[in-house]
């Protein structure tokens, strides 16, 4: 359903829920669950003289390389995942040939999956000895969400309910998981930024000439 009404009370900005705090939790770190499954042994395996503290060491650097992408925002992610929904599309393309128009968009029940998979390279002494594999899923489920449509670009959204399933894995390991957890948002609110709804399809060239059916263009 779609209306060009836009809403009632301008809307305040969400707060950020970085994805770290959502899925390990306040005080959680991952230095602990890389060393309880060994992620920096088999890379670091053809190093001479390795030492336990070096191991140590080493696992410490990978948890924070892991952490600063866990600084990602769990909305960002769910907002970025609606680029790709039909009816958001639709009004995207008329409010972009109708420049300042607003349509207010009511989606169906539905899920948003956001996959991300980084890696980190790990050198000793210039010599490369292998990848580390990251990944991260997360799993959106939402319903009764109304979202406003601007110039092109999601800029507000009115919340119903979304939850979360999120996983993160390294090298192939579970390090942390989290199963249906609620997304606390606001009654309504807006986006941080607005979010382009057709970065990847150009505009329609308003020089072009129309084809009127029957006649030439000779």
């Amino acid at each position: 359903m779609t209306t060009t009404a836009p809403m009632a009370a301008a809307p305040t900005a969400a707060p950020a829920t970085p994805v770290r705090s959502f899925l390990l939790g306040p005080g959680q770190g991952l230095d602990g669950p890389l060393r309880a499954h060994g992620t920096a042994g088999p890379l670091l395996a053809p190093v001479r003289g390795r030492t336990p503290a070096a191991d140590r060491a080493v696992e410490h650097e990978l948890a924070g390389v892991v952490d600063d992408f866990l600084g990602l925002d769990v909305l960002d992610l769910a907002a970025g995942g609606w680029r790709g929904h039909s009816a958001l599309r639709a009004a995207a393309r008329r409010t972009r040939e109708l420049p300042g128009s607003e349509e207010v968009v009511a989606l169906a029940t539905h899920r948003i999956t956001s996959t991300h998979r980084p890696y980190v390279d790990i050198y000793v002494d210039g010599a490369k000895l292998g990848t580390l594999q990251v990944d991260l899923t997360l799993v959106f489920w939402v319903s009764g969400f109304v979202c406003v449509v601007r110039d092109a670009c999601l800029t507000g959204v009115n919340a119903g309910t979304c939850s979360v399933d999120a996983s993160l894995a390294v090298q192939g390991a579970v390090l942390a998981e989290r199963k249906g957890g609620p997304l606390d948002l606001p009654g309504a609110f807006a986006l941080r930024g607005p979010v382009p709804l057709l970065a990847e399809e150009p505009a329609p060239d308003p020089y072009r000439a129309s084809t009127v059916p029957g006649v030439s263009g000779r």
